[in-house]
């Protein structure tokens, strides 16, 4: 193997290791921080709004 090839892998696997944790992290923060069952954009708000009784409501 090319001796290129090895101090890129060497570069190269633990930065895209601690991009992907990172991703991560932001999207489990990002769950976390939203309530269940509430929508994450106000466009959709009015189309996703249910009762108790899991009907759909009706926007005025």
């Amino acid at each position: 193997m090319d001796r290129g090839w090895i101090q890129f892998l060497l570069v190269a696997l633990p930065i895209m290791s601690l991009i992907g944790s990172w991703l991560a992290l932001r999207a489990i923060a990002g769950r976390h921080d939203r309530k269940p069952g509430v929508p994450k954009t106000r466009e959709n708000a009015a189309c996703s709004i249910k009762d108790k009784a899991g009907n759909k409501a009706e926007s005025e």
